[in-house]
């Protein structure tokens, strides 16, 4: 009995062993990743926030219109370092995630990884919208004030709306495209097939199958 139990106790030690370090590189390699990308995720910050600066972002979206005046609590310049900071950084998730020896954790990050370009298209999309929005609100206001139209604020309201509406739509139907198509495609498995094929039989007529 003691034999056994003690077999089956190195054997056991033996599978862990080996499961290890099969998963030692793999285990390596990620933590290199989050290490890497915690690096350039920082380099990235300090390099958009010194581009912003020489630009002068914020002067130029405030005088523009497009960011408000008042709001001093943020900026454009802190929303651009901390956005790039953190698509930097969870792509370096992802990526370290992706080389991991672990078929879940492997397809989530891969799947992950397809989606993360058209989700930054949206949201790039979205944030212009958003620009944009402010501007068509402060000329909408200025025109309807000059045509002195009572409803002005409420106009230029609508229309500020009515754009960033249809940046938010643009946005979702680029990033749910691929979504929407696999579900009509799961709903809808024939479409698009041909109906039936035609078949000629020995004695030259045609059958539709």
């Amino acid at each position: 009995m003691w034999q056994d139990t003690k077999r089956i106790f190195l054997d056991s030690a033996e599978s862990l062993l080996r499961a290890t370090a099969r998963l030692l590189p793999s285990v390596l390699a990620m933590l290199l990743f989050f290490a890497l990308s915690g690096v350039l995720a920082v380099a990235i910050r300090g390099v958009v926030r010194r581009v912003c600066e020489r630009l002068e972002l914020d002067r130029r979206l405030r005088q523009w219109g497009v960011w408000p005046a008042g709001d001093g609590r943020s900026s454009p310049t802190r929303l651009l370092t901390r956005l790039s900071f953190w698509t930097v950084l969870v792509l370096g998730v992802f990526l370290g995630l992706s080389v991991l020896d672990a078929p879940a954790a492997s397809s989530v990050s891969k799947m992950l990884l397809e989606n993360v370009p058209r989700l930054l298209v949206a949201l790039v999309i979205f944030f212009v919208a958003a620009g944009i929005a402010r501007v068509v609100e402060r000329n909408v206001l200025i025109g309807a004030v000059n045509l002195g139209m009572q409803s002005a604020r409420l106009l230029a309201l609508g229309a500020r709306w009515l754009v960033v509406l249809l940046g938010l739509s643009l946005a979702v139907g680029l990033g749910a495209k691929d979504f929407v198509a696999r579900s009509l495609q799961r709903r809808f498995p024939d479409a698009g097939a041909p109906d039936g094929t035609e078949q000629e039989d020995e004695h030259g007529q045609i059958h539709h199958t």
